[in-house]
């Protein structure tokens, strides 16, 4: 019996712990629960779309499990910042154990219980939780990705292990890191953990000049990026100047900015201010790396939920950009790409007969008809010349060149050119005098503006949403355009990425469904010289399986986003009301009254809670023109409407913030005020 009850003594001490300490335990049950579930669902939903043999359900399961990994590192480190902040709350217990005669040891066995129970309860709740919204999950998925579904109930026992195992590693690291934490302590030292932090921090200068240098440095590669490419090589080494700045200026420069409003009299001698200012420069050091949290996290949920809402619900002007028509046909022309010659083809005539033919055949009519023929090749530019050598170590850029007749026609134009010269567009710094193509000299006659091509339904089709630099040269003929696909063909390291002409034939059709689905069917096999065929109603599946998926897994990106910056606001303000709690007594016990008291902790508050979000619309604003060009690599171009959803993206969770902000200041008070 003795034994039985000696076995069963740290379980039930661990157990009444965590009661005893709910106010800390619970939140860290509840987001463990929360993020098994959420690993259980993405690794169920993962398992049925391989099993379902879904068309297009291959990318959708690689996005999936790519979420699925991502989602494991953000698990392990928010347990474990949690963590931190229990164990600080706890230390002064242990010590108090281990004054009363209990050995580390058994404390060790205490918290071997503790962390068993934590995750026990954790995988049983989200496992649970996840089994029940797995299928719902899965059929949101399918919503998104605009396909058929049905609900049936399912538990994949491979989402059950790969959870379980996946919590056992986690919670055993946290586990080794507890016991650490708590034998490498002495009790003298564990009862006075709590206390840690009350010596006045020194002002850092030269960490809050490294932090407003990071930051500034990181702002000017978001603000001075002028392509797609240059925005994707910035972004990363960007981010990480702006969280090492973020983090310098919250540990250094918010202590300098509060020490130098210590200095106004006129200011810092009032009740209100003298005790807010004072206890946030006392405290400022242990909190700053949480506040720098909180700004980075709601940065993160800020990027992720205005890009995947804009791609998701931008992809009809996707759609539109990258394909002028429902039926969208290219033929390339070899017998023009060698140059010279008279530069005649049939093809683009038995391309128009046969379509017309087809659409006879077939009931339909087709109509709005476009044609053009492009040139697009990739060279390197550097001072004035343009080489698909790749030797002069000079800027990747992307050309595309377009016949004067296409050019007039298509924009109502009516310019001329002579032998020699060419009209020229760029999406960089303008070029001026001559230019040197691939060894073939022009000069430029004009600069056209980019307004008309931005307007134009082929704006996406010529390249404006290309990743790197583009130029856009207006040729007096078909010619030129063999010269140029000849000379760029011939300086091509090892014939790698051959220039071809293309002729471009788009156009709508009309009719009833089965005419136009045998249309659509019938098209590539029946129109002769055909190289690529694209059907937007074909297109338009495959997008929304794309970027529903996208936006899908941005969903859990943002519950995980919040949940750890709700979490680390939630325990930053536990701990900053036992830090105060005694404080705000000797300031009643001077004369303060319980209405100013209220009004000082309001203020604190306040001013500490909402720097971080502040914060994150300034990095969120600076990083607008930088998202917008990655945003393009995409077919994202409505500028507008990413906008849009970058706005309503901060209202959203400024709404949230608000609400977290006044459901833990009322904690923060009541703890204060006990």
């Amino acid at each position: 019996m003795n034994t039985l009850h000696n076995l069963l003594f740290y379980p039930r001490l661990a157990g009444t712990n965590v009661k005893k300490n709910s106010s800390i335990y619970y939140p860290y049950l509840f987001a463990g629960s929360l993020m098994a579930g959420l690993l259980y669902v993405l690794n169920s939903v993962a398992a049925m779309v391989a099993d379902s043999g879904m068309e297009g359900g291959d990318i959708m399961h690689m996005l999936v499990r790519i979420c699925f990994f991502i989602c494991i590192l953000f698990v392990f480190i928010i347990l474990f910042y949690i963590n931190s902040f229990i164990m600080k709350r706890r230390k002064k217990e242990f010590g108090l154990f281990c004054i009363l005669g209990m050995e580390k040891k058994h404390l060790a066995f205490v918290l071997f219980w503790e962390v068993f129970l934590g995750m026990l309860i954790s995988l049983l709740a989200g496992i649970g939780g996840g089994a029940l919204f797995s299928q719902l999950m899965f059929l949101l998925l399918l919503k998104f990705a605009g396909l058929p579904g049905r609900l049936t109930f399912r538990i994949p026992v491979q989402a059950v292990g790969e959870t379980c195992l996946i919590y056992l590693v986690c919670f055993s690291f946290v586990l080794v890191y507890d016991i650490y934490s708590v034998f490498r302590a002495n009790p003298t030292e564990l009862l006075r953990s709590s206390r840690e932090g009350e010596r006045e921090p020194k002002t850092r200068w030269f960490l809050a000049l490294i932090g407003a240098a990071s930051l500034g440095a990181g702002y000017v590669k978001a603000l001075t990026t002028y392509t797609a490419s240059d925005a994707f090589m910035a972004f990363f080494p960007a981010v990480i100047l702006v969280i090492i700045g973020t983090y310098c200026l919250f540990q250094a420069g918010t202590i300098a900015l509060l020490k130098t409003l210590r200095k106004k009299k006129s200011f810092y001698y009032r009740p209100e201010n003298f005790v807010s200012v004072s206890g946030m420069i006392y405290r400022m050091k242990q909190n700053a790396a949480g506040l720098a949290s909180i700004c980075i996290l709601s940065t993160a949920v800020l990027v992720t939920l205005s890009s995947c809402l804009s791609l998701y619900a931008g992809e009809e002007d996707m759609l539109k950009n990258q394909f002028p028509r429902e039926i969208n046909l290219y033929a390339a022309l070899p017998e023009l790409t060698e140059g010279g010659g008279s530069m005649e083809s049939t093809v683009p005539a038995g391309m128009k007969a046969a379509a017309e033919a087809l659409s006879v055949s077939t009931g339909c009519t087709a109509k709005k008809q476009m044609e053009l023929y492009l040139l697009s090749f990739g060279a390197s530019y550097k001072n004035n010349r343009f080489s698909t050598a790749f030797e002069d170590n000079g800027r990747t850029s992307m050309i595309s060149i377009l016949p004067l007749d296409d050019y007039n026609r298509l924009y109502g134009q009516n310019h001329v050119l002579e032998e020699g010269e060419v009209l020229h567009l760029t999406t960089g710094d303008p070029l001026a005098g001559e230019v040197e193509i691939c060894g073939e000299k022009y000069r430029i006659r004009e600069q056209l503006k980019e307004e008309p091509f931005r307007e134009s339904d082929i704006t996406q089709f010529l390249g404006f949403g290309s990743s790197v630099e583009l130029h856009v040269f207006i040729v007096p003929g078909l010619q030129d355009m063999g010269r140029l696909s000849a000379a760029s063909n011939a300086q091509a390291q090892e014939g790698r990425f051959p220039a071809y002409i293309y002729y471009n034939l788009f156009f709508d059709v009309e009719g009833g469904t089965d005419a136009v689905t045998a249309f659509e069917s019938r098209a590539a096999a029946e129109i002769p010289g055909i190289t690529r065929i694209y059907v937007k109603s074909q297109v338009r599946a495959e997008f929304y399986e794309l970027y529903g998926s996208i936006l899908f897994v941005g969903i859990f990106f943002i519950v995980l986003f919040l949940t750890a910056t709700v979490l680390i606001i939630y325990y930053k303000q536990i701990t900053e009301g036992y830090d105060d709690r005694e404080r705000f007594q000797i300031m009643e016990k001077v004369g303060m009254s319980a209405k100013e008291a209220r009004k000082t902790i309001t203020r604190q508050v306040l001013l500490v809670f909402f720097l971080p979000l502040g914060m994150a619309v300034i990095h969120i604003a600076v990083a607008f023109p930088q998202l917008c060009k990655m945003m393009t690599v995409f077919g994202m171009t409505n500028i507008g409407l990413f906008a849009v959803f970058t706005l309503l993206s901060v209202f959203l969770f400024a709404l949230s913030y608000l609400l977290v902000y006044r459901l833990t200041a009322k904690i923060y008070f009541k703890i204060v005020r006990a």
